[in-house]
């Protein structure tokens, strides 16, 4: 209620008449973070998709939404590392000094813009906004001509929480702002934090958080999350993994998305699905990909198709010892203090009766043959089998991985942890990790990984991450 009223105050147009229809609206604000995974189709939903995803898609209404210059048309040059744009002139035999390279940029925006606006059966707005700045497109002259300046839209206030507490702030901070408003705003933002809303409490505003403190990173009241994939990165070096796992670093979005486009059509293809099948499923979810360059779509497409058929070859040489028993199954069990969960591309019945871990792999690079019997991820998988994470069974056959992208054999294969030397190796290397991250200090380790690490800059160990003293 105060929340409603607060805002009622502090915004210009609250179209809610109740505090009922305000709390539906904030929490329609709370929209999850996206990820590469797909999803299910969902109807009567608002779909979020770039304008190369929405080919072929038709809706009712359509948003296109940040029609600036710089952004909408977006003319950065692009393919042009070996200057193949003058080669093709050359060889056309036009004169590749007096062509423009912007002309046929400006043309494909200006064709995806028009992809985008008539994917609408009924209404399609456009949005920009106008600033010091930010301009709106040109675009926009072309659906809708005017003969003067464009007319501007008041935009109201928006009346979701993160919104309300900066606007807050600012009234609260802004020292030619009446004594009344800044006292009311103060007393808004006391009332939230108390509230426990993100933002409020001045302890937590740029610049005046003090230093993070020296708790565990696991909370003490739970089981320590493991995720197998994980668990090789910490016995590597724990700092890197860390601060990979709290998002220090984007990484090859491309290849990510490239490798699971190729892990849903291996989930959904049948299992006696052919080359042509596959080839199918791929061109279905192709365009959901924005490679940026054409020159770079097209090299990942021929990758692609590299590494659909290797998964064919396989799916039918495998057969002969191997019996699907699940896609995409996901798993969570409790092994000592560590929480081993995740998902396996593949859970396959060997001969014996015995459950096989299958994991697809899409990336260049492949473990070497002397480092199968201990590679962490598959002692992982085999470690959930045998304690009852898959309802399938609990005897472990082995684990593989299918290097679906790199030279040679494609399978590489893992003995039955019941078979190895040391049958508890991997249980203590998940609990090696579970102890590591209920304590807050991590070692950082230097090794060849070093030189092709993403978080130097926040590395002791590295010039880049050296603090300098003034």
């Amino acid at each position: 209620v105060e929340l409603f009223e607060t805002a009622a105050r502090y915004t210009d147009r609250l179209p809610y008449e109740s505090v009922a229809g305000f709390a539906a609206h904030l929490a329609a604000q709370q929209i999850p973070g996206d990820t590469l995974a797909t999803g299910a189709a969902q109807t009567d939903t608002v779909a979020v998709l770039s304008a190369h995803a929405s080919k072929g898609l038709e809706w009712d209404l359509v948003c296109v939404a940040n029609v600036q210059e710089g952004s909408w048309p977006d003319l950065r040059r692009r393919g042009s590392l070996l200057g193949s744009e003058s080669l093709v002139e050359v060889l056309a035999g036009r004169d590749a000094a007096g062509v423009s390279l912007v002309a046929p940029q400006l043309a494909e925006e200006r064709r995806l813009f028009y992809v985008a606006v008539t994917r609408a059966r009924t209404r399609v707005v456009v949005s920009a906004v106008s600033g010091d700045e930010e301009q709106p497109s040109r675009f926009l002259d072309e659906i809708d001509p005017v003969d003067d300046d464009r007319p501007l839209a008041a935009v109201p206030r928006g009346v979701h929480l993160p919104g309300l507490v900066a606007e807050l702030r600012s009234v609260a901070c802004d020292p030619d702002a009446p004594d009344h408003d800044r006292g009311e705003a103060a007393g808004a933002l006391a009332r939230l934090a108390a509230a426990g809303v993100a933002g409020a409490h001045p302890e937590h505003w740029w610049g005046l958080a003090g230093l993070s403190d020296d708790g565990p990173v696991a909370d003490p009241g739970a089981p320590v999350s493991v995720s197998p994939s994980k668990i090789d990165a910490y016995l590597r070096c724990e700092v890197r993994a860390l601060l990979s796992d709290l998002g220090a670093t984007d990484g090859d979005l491309i290849s990510a998305s490239l490798g699971t486009v190729v892990h849903a059509v291996a989930a959904e293809a049948p299992a006696d699905a052919g080359a042509e099948e596959l080839e199918r499923l791929l061109d279905a979810r192709w365009n959901t990909l924005d490679f940026g360059a054409q020159w770079h779509a097209t090299n990942e497409r021929k990758r692609a198709t590299g590494i659909l058929a290797k998964l064919v070859d396989w799916l039918r040489s495998s057969r002969a010892d191997l019996e699907l028993v699940a896609v995409e199954e996901a798993f969570c069990v409790d092994i000592g203090d560590a929480r081993l969960r995740g998902r396996v591309d593949r859970l396959e019945r060997d001969t014996a009766g015995r459950l096989v871990v299958i994991d697809l792999k899409t990336g260049k690079s492949k473990p070497r043959p002397g480092e199968l019997d201990r590679h962490p991820q598959l002692g992982a998988y085999q470690l959930a089998v045998e304690h009852g994470a898959f309802a399938a069974g609990t005897v472990s056959g082995g684990a593989r991985l299918v290097q679906l992208a790199s030279a040679g054999e494609a399978e590489q294969r893992q003995g039955a942890l019941g078979e190895s030397d040391d049958p508890g190796w991997i249980e203590a290397e998940v609990a090696r990790v579970a102890a590591r991250l209920r304590g807050s200090e991590f070692t950082a380790t230097v090794s060849a990984d070093c030189r092709r690490c993403d978080v130097k800059a926040c590395c002791p160990l590295q010039p880049d991450g050296q603090q300098v003293p003034t």
